[in-house]
């Protein structure tokens, strides 16, 4: 995903978290993801799905066809139907909300784990997780920073993050988002004088 972001873009994230991290003692790392999870099923049952239709319709219908085509057309149907379902509206339509939702949280939860995140001295990580496939944002902080801000704040940011994909611009939202946090991390978790930069703002994580 970070290859299809455009430098521009990337300049701007790593300066909003910046601007975030010098008026508050939060660590923030942001990771973008074209999907959190494969769905490889999907596309194999729009295949198998496609195939069977197809050779149903060889098989009942009144005019007689060629061996090539009898042979063919399943399989030019099952390659179609499993392309098809590799579109990612397809894989989230065809997923239950919960399904996409449970998923998103594994992965960022895998993410904040292994990139780190919780080995800041006063436990201020926040992972700030986006995955588009699923169209959802998913807040991940540690227990320090959770813990110095209620839990109604915590609740209206989440909203707020996941109100981006309500615009044609969402990586445009996420920076707006980003920016505005600045004054609520402020209130509750001032910078401290010497407080440093315990994470690197462009985290690589694979898993």
């Amino acid at each position: 995903m970070k290859k299809e972001l455009s430098k521009d873009f990337q300049t701007q994230l790593w300066a909003a978290v910046k601007a975030l991290e010098q008026v508050s003692q939060a660590e923030v790392v942001v990771v973008l993801r074209a999907s959190s999870q494969a769905y490889s099923a999907i596309p194999l049952l729009w295949g198998i799905g496609a195939a069977w239709l197809s050779h149903t319709y060889l098989i009942f219908a009144p005019e007689l066809y060629e061996d090539e085509l009898v042979y063919g057309l399943p399989i030019l149907g099952f390659a179609m139907g499993y392309a098809f379902a590799l579109l990612p509206l397809v894989k989230r339509l065809c997923s239950k909300k919960t399904v996409l939702q449970k998923n998103v949280e594994i992965m960022a939860r895998a993410i904040f784990q292994k990139g780190g995140l919780h080995h800041t001295r006063a436990k201020t990580g926040l992972l700030v997780y986006v995955s588009f496939l699923e169209r959802s944002v998913f807040l991940l902080p540690d227990r320090g920073l959770e813990m110095a801000m209620p839990d109604e704040e915590w609740q209206g940011l989440r909203e707020q993050f996941n109100r981006i994909f309500a615009s044609k611009k969402p990586l445009a939202a996420l920076l707006l988002e980003l920016n505005k946090t600045e004054a609520l991390f402020a209130r509750y978790l001032p910078a401290l004088a010497d407080d440093i930069n315990e994470l690197p703002d462009d985290m690589e994580i694979d898993l």
